[in-house]
């Protein structure tokens, strides 16, 4: 069967100075190649395409019998907007007779998409297993076949969830021969387990991927091998949700990368409550030189209220060793988190302004599909659709106003400038790295965008 998986454009496009490879999108196209399938992947985003390019593309290149097409599957990069971009390429690919899937976090949560959105079939959580069943009934029977949200005579039908959870060791490594990796930055990307131990209540991970697990190390570094082989890779970025849940398997990749002489620089998002000493100094030793923590808010009130399981205080001191063992740390803050106050604030500042991260993430609150968040607001009636990378506070806080926060984020910025940090308020200014480095030529930001990844890991 001819498979045609697309990245859809963003709007406006995506920045080529943020671009990673879509690794989450890769991976499924491999996988669907490995169980004998004819295999393409298009980019429309990283290629700036749109709507005609794609039929130019399908009539000279590559006539495909379905379509699947990903929004906010592992990695959240595309805005609200791009549905609309969606909705336009379903229209097209269905004057072609085309079958389209959809996966993703935005079907999984709201199935009745499928009425503004022309797709035939969506697939309801984390999409192996299913589509293979999908694929194994020919389009046909549907009713027969869990996780999936389709129409039979006008009327939306949602089947019972799929809990079969995939094995990732039985995954292939990605094969990025899909893609121009020269389309991409200078640092490869890997997904080595899915989940979190963490319930959040803004992310929707836990709910959307189940409990964690992962690949094995030997796997994990079989993958870094052929990265380096393949695309002489020099930095790598772990882009899993919560790398370092498991210690035992970060000593061994750690451990093995060693015992191999392997030369690489790595990175990957933790979690506070995941930090161990001697497992971070080991990674340290084995090439990891950046770390992302989300902390997200320096009042303890704040964090416990949206369900963060970790002592601030803890944070600090965490903070403070993985910088003294040479990392390069990069933490997130939710400034308008629910239940934050003015004193909430404040806290978090002087967290920021102790701790001195080298890169700091400002974000105002994403509502976003899956979330305790969103979903509380949704009962309520008070939301009619998903925001994601929002540039402002989206919600009035009667005890804290926009206006007041706002004040009090100039007065972080104020404070920032004044050690030597930089303000990054588009993402065009990751261009010329150079133009971001401070007196002493080191590059510490707070940035109020998405941040580019490998800053200065080869140090």
């Amino acid at each position: 069967m001819n498979i045609l998986l697309i990245n859809p454009n963003n709007i406006p496009f995506s920045e080529p100075q943020l671009l990673i490879e879509p690794i989450d999108i890769i991976s499924l196209a491999t996988y669907l190649k490995e169980v004998k399938n004819k295999v393409k992947f298009l980019d429309m985003d990283c290629k700036k395409l749109n709507c005609n390019d794609l039929i130019e593309y399908i009539n000279n290149s590559f006539m495909p019998d379905i379509a699947i097409i990903s929004y906010d599957y592992h990695i959240p990069l595309h805005t609200e907007k791009a549905l609309k971009n969606i909705a336009n390429i379903c229209n097209k690919l269905k004057e072609y007779n085309i079958k389209i899937i959809m996966i993703g976090k935005i079907v999984t949560y709201n199935p009745q998409i499928i009425n503004t959105i022309n797709f035939d079939i969506g697939i309801i959580g984390e999409v192996e297993n299913t589509i293979v069943n999908i694929l194994n009934a020919e389009m046909k029977n549907l009713e027969k076949v869990n996780g999936i949200v389709f129409k039979k005579n006008n009327e939306v039908i949602i089947n019972s969830p799929n809990k079969e959870k995939y094995n990732l060791d039985k995954l292939p490594i990605p094969d990025r021969e899909f893609v121009r990796v020269e389309d991409y930055i200078d640092i490869r990307s890997m997904l080595t387990s899915r989940g979190c131990i963490n319930q959040c209540s803004f992310c929707p991970t836990y709910n959307y991927w189940g409990v964690w697990r992962s690949k094995s190390a030997e796997n994990v570094v079989k993958e870094i091998e052929y990265l380096i082989k393949n695309y002489n890779s020099k930095k790598i970025i772990f882009l899993d949700d919560n790398a370092t849940v498991n210690k035992n398997r970060m000593k061994e990749i750690s451990k093995i990368i060693l015992e191999k002489k392997i030369n690489i620089k790595l990175g990957c998002l933790a979690s506070i409550n995941t930090y161990d000493k001697e497992t971070f100094e080991l990674m340290y030793k084995a090439g990891f030189r950046w770390l992302h923590f989300g902390i997200e808010s320096g009042s303890q009130k704040v964090i416990e209220n949206n369900n963060k399981s970790f002592n601030i205080e803890y944070a600090k001191k965490v903070i403070k060793e993985v910088k003294q063992m040479g990392y390069r740390v990069r933490t997130s803050f939710i400034f308008d988190l629910p239940t934050t106050k003015r004193e909430d604030m404040k806290k978090t500042i002087e967290f920021i302004l102790e701790t001195e991260p080298d890169e700091i993430r400002g974000h105002f609150l994403s509502l976003r599909l899956g979330t305790t968040i969103y979903n509380n607001l949704s009962k309520q009636g008070e939301l009619p659709t998903q925001y994601i990378h929002s540039d402002k506070p989206l919600l009035e806080n009667e005890e804290y106003t926009n206006m007041e926060l706002l004040q009090d984020v100039d007065c972080l910025v104020n404070k920032l400038i004044s050690r030597d940090y930089k303000i990054v308020r588009d993402v065009k200014e990751w261009e010329n790295l150079e133009n971001l480095r401070n007196q002493e030529g080191k590059i510490k930001f707070l940035s109020f965008c998405p941040s580019r990844y490998g800053i200065d890991w080869e140090k």
